[in-house]
């Protein structure tokens, strides 16, 4: 049995790996001059393949990714990198190689690869597949391939410049199968505001809420990080996919870390209590030194006055300390996403064996399906996940 792998990425490659038998060929196609590019973008370089906190309620699509994660846990994925010689560990939650370095994973897979003969065709970009009987034809610029099984692997729209360009949806399609709306996910948010250059740099730590009109769509905790674009940070990549699916869409976010051990009376009686003291000596104890000329312009108060002649300014002051609000413009696009919201719609797609209910013996699994996670290696662990699922079901259902 003849099979082929379209994209040389994290789950193409956790496939390759659990497809090969001694009495078969698996081939990957990559069209690109090396596999395994976009692996070594992933974490900062670090690659955070997975979560020790890993449930399907951090994907969009929970029921889908369910079974996936039940047979191939956190835990599976640890032990089973062991297995080929990489340790693991942890920071809040992450998991990541011991080495902290993205090319100690893809150098043991490549080694496995090696192991097991897995044949490997880099500069291939497939323009066209044509089915013919129960094999599939697959064109390249320069060389036609034949196949009884071909697996979906290439990722999604996500780091172009990784090879995910979007490109193979439209093989996809052309195999019957239908594409939901595709948008990035997982990136930074471009915001309207003309602080922003004097805010960049500045990071507060608490709980930002994303509004479209008056409607409170989702809420994240964590670090947020100003640039001179927007904002940054954990939260924002995970609330960053609704600027595709929403309008008019707003942030609102504290000035002062961890807001949620305060109150604001509290905050009052702190202003009544050093009555004396200019609001810039006050502020500079509750905020970064760059928000306090943010507020003061903001509310257009002279940074010398009292805080006792300020008493009617109480409460706007307060209202930016905890809740800050900023009108958001875009994301920064594909070129910048970590993932793609959005791809084969999971409807036309087994949960279990992942074969397509559209094409028989056609195998679609990873990124280019409709499953996005949070950010914290969930979008890569259902890249492993999923090869996985696919692996131990492949050949009992033959």
């Amino acid at each position: 049995m003849d099979i082929i792998i379209i994209g040389g990425g994290a789950s193409g490659i956790f496939a390759a790996i659990n497809l090969k038998k001694n009495n078969n060929r698996v081939l990957i196609l990559e069209k690109n001059p090396r596999i395994g590019k976009k692996l070594l973008a992933t974490g900062n370089g670090r690659c955070n393949y997975s979560n020790m906190n890993l449930s399907p309620s951090n994907y969009n699509n929970p029921d889908f990714v369910r079974n996936s994660l039940e047979n191939f846990s956190n835990e599976d994925l640890i032990n089973f990198f062991k297995l080929i010689g990489l340790n693991s560990t942890y920071e809040n939650n992450r998991l990541y190689p011991v080495t902290l370095k993205a090319n100690s994973v893809l150098a043991v897979l490549m080694a496995q690869l090696k192991r097991k003969k897995v044949e490997i065709e880099t500069d291939s970009e497939v323009i066209n597949i044509k089915r013919q009987g129960n094999k599939f034809k697959l064109f390249t610029k320069d060389k036609v391939f034949s196949c009884d099984k071909l697996i979906f692997a290439c990722g999604g729209s996500s780091m172009p410049g990784s090879g995910s360009d979007g490109r193979s949806y439209k093989l996809l399609e052309n195999l019957g199968h239908t594409i939901t709306k595709i948008y990035p996910a997982l990136t930074q948010i471009k915001l309207k505001s003309s602080y922003l250059k004097h805010l960049s740099g500045t990071k507060v730590v608490g709980e930002v809420k994303i509004y479209a009109g008056q409607k409170l769509i989702d809420k994240r905790y964590g670090d947020l990080l100003f640039t001179e674009y927007g904002i940054s940070g954990p939260p924002i990549l995970d609330l960053s996919k609704y600027l595709s699916l929403y309008n008019d869409i707003n942030l609102k976010m504290p000035l002062i870390n961890h807001s949620e051990n305060f109150n604001r009376d509290e905050i009052y009686s702190f202003f009544y209590m050093h009555g004396d003291y200019s609001i810039e000596d006050l502020l500079v104890g509750l905020v970064d030194k760059k928000f306090i000329h943010y507020i003061l312009r903001i509310l257009e108060i002279d940074r010398n006055e009292p805080v006792g002649n300020l008493g009617k300014y109480y409460r706007p002051i307060i209202n930016m300390l905890f809740e800050s609000e900023f009108a958001a413009i875009s994301t920064t696009g594909f070129k910048n996403s970590q993932v793609t919201g959005g791809g084969v719609t999971t409807d036309e797609v087994s949960n279990i064996t992942f074969e397509s209910k559209i094409q028989k013996g056609l195998y679609i699994i990873g990124e280019v399906l409709d499953i996005d996670g949070d950010c914290g290696g969930y979008n890569l662990h259902f890249a492993f996940a999923s090869a996985y699922n696919l692996g131990i079901n492949f050949y009992n259902t033959k």
